[in-house]
């Protein structure tokens, strides 16, 4: 039975003996005439009926909310992330870098410690040292990159190759994760030794620039050289 039958029926029942001065009494009491006691009665009984029934729809409904299963995440939702809060921190690295005067690539702040153009060529190592163990993807051949970032982050002191290098493998970071397939986050890999997932690795990335990005405000700062999003904020 339908619920506008349901309350039809349970407020207007056929099969009760007929009764006329039950009925004037409750029409008499709807209309403000006076207020017979079976009219009283009636009301009240068509009241509770009535409040029955929106407490039994309003629990069905509770009911069938609480039963539905979570909706599930949708495809590429933790690598769209990334490449989010990633190329945000692409854009500050890139915009300090050309901040920086290239008198100043080789200020160390002391001896032993990468200078501000090392630190700007290890981000670059970073992101394709952490995609490859991620995802298995080899940098571009052309990048000439190999697991040897002592190596690797003295190789010029240029301003202008060191942006170009930092460029092409922000723009490798963004293709490899784009095309990463859900089915292979929780994969393991190897991790300096350490098995991981490629999601750990993937969310590691996104440490080791935010880290050095630190690093590199540090030194900008230390030669009187302001981060231009920072000067956008006055």
């Amino acid at each position: 039975m339908a619920a506008a039958e349901l309350l039809r029926s349970s407020l207007h029942p056929t099969n009760r003996p007929r009764d006329d001065s039950h009925i004037a009494g409750a029409i008499e009491f709807g209309a403000g005439e006076s207020h017979p006691k079976n009219g009283r009665v009636s009301m009240r009984n068509n009241i509770g009926i009535l409040s029955a029934f929106v407490l039994a729809f309003s629990l069905a409904t509770a009911i069938t909310h609480a039963a539905a299963p979570p909706a599930a995440p949708s495809k590429g939702a933790l690598q769209n992330d990334l490449l989010a809060v990633l190329g945000d921190s692409e854009k500050k690295v890139l915009s300090l870098a050309d901040a920086v005067p290239q008198s100043k690539y080789g200020w160390r702040p002391a001896p032993g410690v990468r200078s501000i153009g090392e630190v700007y060529l290890h981000i670059a190592f970073g992101n394709y040292a952490l995609t490859k163990m991620a995802t298995g993807k080899e940098p571009p051949a052309d990048a000439k990159w190999e697991m040897n970032a002592t190596k690797w982050d003295v190789q010029t002191t240029d301003k202008a190759e060191i942006r170009k290098t930092l460029e092409k493998s922000f723009a490798h970071m963004h293709q490899v994760i784009a095309a990463f397939p859900d089915a292979d986050l929780d994969k393991k890999v190897n991790f300096f030794g350490h098995e991981v997932t490629a999601r750990s690795v993937l969310v590691t990335l996104v440490g080791h620039i935010g880290e050095h990005l630190g690093q590199e405000i540090a030194y900008a700062r230390s030669n009187k050289v302001t981060p231009p999003w920072s000067k956008a904020e006055k």
